[in-house]
């Protein structure tokens, strides 16, 4: 406990609540001071709980803590009722319970607070959602819920985005730079198109052409969506008509009376299916449903929840048993072709509903397997492969794939004729080289002999660059008039600039002097514009900050005055009763004094105590009988004690003496 009381102490000293409390100050609070600092803590999480706990009722305030700690999803250690009793009452250990949970999870609990506000749903009975028009609203509710939830999780994810001012500043900067040179680059395409003779036609074609390939865009794209709109009808075309040939080939096959009971054994287990198998399984999923909405609406729960609950139903568990095995033990009584015929109806029961899920099983399978086929059919088209051939078709593709067949024996002895060619011709070859490589070293040795060692190499060398300086000195000759006509190009292009520039140039230098001074000016203006902005920002944020403060005030305010207001016309009509009953009180005419409400109560009490010396007349009376009715009550009671005595006298004298002559005993 004295751990938690420092904790406690510490999170209050600092902002935001900036409570200057120790051990012994804190321990020395009174109940109502300490729900006080509870209810200071639950207004800084909603500011709606932001009030004087001397101007509300113990059961308003119990109420209303309630209700908050359940929105927050608080599971107290105690029972509902020891928690609300000590909320009352202002107990500490349950304050300090409480006050320790709310201290560790603030921010989580001001924007579970937040939400709660909004996305608590409010209860509509059945019967009031039967109208149209509440039913219209409430559904106008739900969506709107869903929209504040999609809003708060964009606006979460915005304010998770690590985006500073610098970095805001340092893009607009950025963007700033490009749509300038973006201007420029501009500029000078227009200084260079303005000089064309028919810079007009030229216009009015490039939008033609933009206008031409912008519709040639869009009837691409209808083209796409026809072709697949037509591929969808080719293959649903294509799944009817299979269907159809099955259907046929079916009842090829099929008599009427085969066909007949087929259709009732699938009308009756489809029926099965509808009526019974599909509502049972359901009801399940509803009672699922409404079970896991019902955990999800109560709060979070504890361990000591999960075991108890457990502890609970393994006692229904056994309970259960307990009844199954009396049934059993009943049902063992009863008839025993009845206990045969359950039985059997049972054993049939599950047989139905394991055929039943196998049913159910082997349609799925069906299904996928012919999803499975049309996907399959639909690769096999969009490859350009055909269609599987069955019948005649299949027998005329068996041929031709053994006509292709002979054709491919043919052409693979043909291929092994002709690899064997190759084989010999790469021998002949290899001979041809080791033969080449003999000579060549035989002529290499008798230059050695001669002396003149590498005469061949040398002579084919030579032989090769003669050939490539020809072809060279050819590229170079080439290259030099093309170089030439290219300078001399050049030439004329530069001089034609040089004339064309020089006006432009000189018309460029002021300019030049004119946009240094204004970048300069620029610069000085930015600059400003940045500290005034900072300024500003500065004191926009202060200004914001005092209108909040000052708008929670006002809201405050509005609200103490609303209850003012109430209390006062909750006094006016007190007074304007005691008023009135003072007016008939006063009056002279006794019919208007006996309405007072003096005059009434007098009458019940005068009522009430005749009615009470009623009552006690009564008692008394019955205390002075209730002896003599005890002692008649005795002898009632001998009396009927003898007469069953000599009853059973009488009728055993009778069994033993039949026959004989019937004697009466008093």
């Amino acid at each position: 406990m004295a751990e938690q009381v420092k904790s406690i102490i510490e999170v209050l000293s600092k902002p935001p609540f900036n409570k200057n409390f120790n051990i012994i100050s804190f321990d020395n609070l009174e109940p109502l001071q300490l729900l006080q600092v509870l209810n200071d803590v639950f207004a800084y999480i909603d500011s709606r709980n932001k009030m004087d706990l001397r101007e509300e009722t113990p059961e308003d305030m119990a109420h209303r803590m309630l209700k908050f700690l359940s929105v927050l999803k608080y599971s107290p250690a105690c029972s509902v009722q020891e928690f609300q009793a000590g909320i009352i009452t202002g107990e500490k250990s349950i304050v300090y319970q409480t006050l320790a949970w709310v201290l560790q999870n603030l921010e989580n609990l001001k924007t579970r607070a937040y939400l709660g506000r909004y996305l608590v749903k409010v209860d509509v009975p059945e019967e009031i959602l039967q109208d149209d028009e509440v039913e219209k609203i409430n559904q106008e509710y739900l969506e709107l819920l869903e929209e504040f939830k999609e809003v708060h999780k964009a606006t979460d994810k915005l304010k998770s985005n690590q985006y500073t001012a610098a970095d805001i500043k340092k893009d607009i900067q950025q963007m700033e730079q490009e749509n300038e040179q973006l201007t420029k680059t501009i500029e000078r395409k227009k200084a260079r198109v303005e000089s064309m003779a028919n810079i007009d036609e030229l216009l009015g074609a490039a939008r033609s052409l933009r206008r031409e390939q912008e519709r040639q865009a869009n009837i691409m794209e209808q083209r796409h969506s026809q072709k697949t709109a037509v591929q969808v009808a080719e293959n649903k075309y294509q799944r009817l008509m299979t269907q159809l040939k099955e259907l046929r080939a079916a009842s090829q096959n099929m008599s009427v009376e085969k066909l007949m009971m087929k259709l009732e054994e699938e009308y009756k287990s489809t029926q099965y299916l509808v009526e019974e198998k599909l509502p049972k399984e359901l009801a399940a999923k509803k009672k699922s449903c409404n079970n896991i909405q019902k955990v999800l609406l109560e709060p979070a729960m504890t361990e000591d929840d999960v075991e108890e609950l457990l502890e609970k139903a393994q006692d229904l568990q056994t309970e259960l048993n307990d009844l199954h095995q009396q049934r059993v033990s009943k049902s063992d009584n009863a008839d025993e072709k009845l206990v045969m015929f359950r039985k059997q109806a049972m054993m049939i029961a599950r047989k139905k509903e394991a055929l039943a899920e196998e049913l159910k099983e082997c349609t799925n399978e069906w299904t996928e397997a012919e999803n499975e086929l049309s996907k399959k059919k639909e690769e096999m088209r969009s490859t350009g492969a055909e269609q599987v051939l069955t019948g005649p078709e299949f027998k005329k593709y068996i041929a031709m794939i053994r006509n292709k067949g002979n054709i491919y024996k043919t052409k693979r002895s043909e291929m092994a004729d002709l690899r064997a060619e190759v084989g010999v011709l790469a021998r002949t070859a290899d001979i041809l080289q080791n033969q080449y490589n003999e000579v060549k070293q035989t002529i290499s040795h008798m230059e050695k002999e001669r002396g003149i060692a590498g005469y061949t190499d040398t002579q084919d060398k030579l032989e090769m660059i003669s050939a490539s300086k020809g072809e060279t000195d050819e590229k170079k000759g080439q290259i030099l008039e093309d170089m030439s006509d290219m300078s001399d190009k050049l030439n004329a292009m530069i001089s034609e600039k040089k004339a064309a520039l020089a006006p432009i140039i000189k018309e460029l230098r002021p300019l030049r002097s004119k946009c240094n001074e204004l970048e300069l000016l620029h610069t000085q203006k930015k600059t400003e514009y940045d500290s005034l902005s900072a300024s500003l920002g500065s004191n926009l944020h202060n200004l914001e900050q005092e209108v909040r403060e000052l708008r929670e005030t006002a809201q405050a305010d509005e609200s103490r005055h609303h209850y003012l207001m109430h209390s006062k016309q909750l006094l006016d009509a007190h007074q304007q009763k005691v008023d009135d009953e003072l007016g008939i009180y006063k009056n002279s005419d006794p019919a208007v004094r006996k309405t007072s409400l003096r005059e009434q109560y007098n009458r019940k009490i005068l009522e009430q105590d005749n009615l009470g010396k009623a009552l006690r007349s009564k008692q008394k009376s019955v205390r002075e009988q209730h002896a003599p009715n005890v002692a008649q009550m005795a002898m009632w009671r001998d009396l009927q004690q003898l007469l069953s005595v000599k009853a059973s006298i009488l009728q055993r004298s009778s069994e033993a003496d039949i026959g004989k002559e019937n004697i009466l005993i008093l």
